[in-house]
């Protein structure tokens, strides 16, 4: 696995807080949605994604991470799966926005492209809260026919 890729995320993490501080946390929030579907989006095109179900969001989400130096893992539940955070991506920006918000501007687009419309996600532990890890659990909202 690569290291940490510390200057990606410090320059994401400066570009934030500059927007923060120029334009608002709402418009900001908007932007980096914006930045994170374009550059992931890119990515998974260039992975040729064609199917949406949790082992190509898992394969495609792990490798993508792993090449940028985060540690994740996923974790099989019943109805669906857990994708933990070892590393934090932004340490820089806890206390400067809400955690719930910043993670969704790359969990919502990651769910949308790679698991499709039946399936939600709610987060149980933060690295921000003093977790071991952030954990992100991911189920459907609909049973396959």
């Amino acid at each position: 696995m690569k290291p940490y890729n510390k200057a990606f995320f410090g320059a994401l993490e400066g570009a934030f807080q500059i927007l923060k501080r120029r334009y608002g946390t709402k418009a900001t929030l908007k932007i980096m949605e914006e930045l994170m579907e374009r550059n992931l989006g890119a990515a998974y095109r260039a992975m040729k994604v064609k199917e949406k179900c949790a082992e190509v969001f898992k394969r495609v989400v792990g490798e993508r991470d792993k090449a940028v130096g985060l540690r994740v893992s996923f974790h099989d539940l019943p109805n669906g799966f857990a994708y933990r955070f070892h590393t934090d991506p932004f340490p820089n920006l806890r206390g400067k926005v809400k955690h719930e918000a910043l993670d969704a501007t790359y969990l919502n687009f990651k769910m949308r492209s790679l698991l499709g419309k039946d399936w939600r996600y709610r987060t149980t532990k933060h690295l921000w809260k003093g977790h071991a890890y952030t954990e992100h659990v991911f189920e459907r909202t609909k049973r396959r026919k």
